[in-house]
């Protein structure tokens, strides 16, 4: 977590790699999910919390860096939950309807952190539930923030989740950075069976 909180500590966060101004492929996919309960894993300091909110989602944030929450609870005080939590540890966090990751699984390359993750997504979303997962794909950007990334496909996706989900969902494009970096991402919806 220190790594991210260097990332947010003082940075205008419009330059930081993974800013969008507009969301318009995660609230597509979000807007098509039955529920308003929903969760932001890796939310850092995203600008999309504003249009959740804008559009009456009941919105609980969760994030490995402090620094990216405090300054979420500047902008929004009350009006949001925040959790600072690891993914890759086992939370205990249920409730949800829908869950939305833009910035956590790709950054996971070990296959107990990948195992947690889906334990805390199964906690999160009962059966009927969804989740929007969206990744870079194998096609693009092997590293991100100075990390090493893992790139999936639906196919992989479909895997990791297994027999509990379905493939809603798919839409592939293509985030350009605020450097005018280009990063291929694939945006997933599942339903949980």
């Amino acid at each position: 977590s220190q790594h991210w909180n260097a990332a947010y500590n003082g940075a205008d966060t419009t330059k930081l790699g993974w800013y969008q101004q507009e969301h318009a492929v995660s609230m597509e996919l979000i807007s098509s999910c039955d529920g308003t309960r929903i969760i932001d894993v890796g939310a850092g300091t995203t600008t999309l919390v504003d249009t959740l909110l804008e559009n009456g989602y009941s919105l609980t944030v969760l994030d490995l860096s402090a620094e990216a929450l405090r300054i979420l609870s500047k902008r929004h005080g009350n009006n949001i939950n925040y959790v600072h939590g690891d993914l890759t540890k086992e939370l205990g966090l249920e409730g949800f309807e829908i869950w939305h990751d833009r910035a956590v699984l790709h950054f996971l390359l070990k296959e107990s952190e990948r195992q947690s993750y889906v334990y805390n997504l199964e906690s999160c979303i009962p059966s009927g539930g969804f989740a929007v997962i969206e990744t870079f794909s194998t096609d693009g950007e092997q590293m991100c923030c100075g990390l090493d990334l893992l790139t999936y496909d639906e196919a992989m996706l479909t895997d990791l989740l297994g027999e509990n989900w379905t493939l809603v969902d798919s839409i592939r494009h293509t985030h350009i950075n605020p450097f005018g970096g280009e990063r291929p991402y694939v945006s997933t919806i599942f339903k949980r069976n």
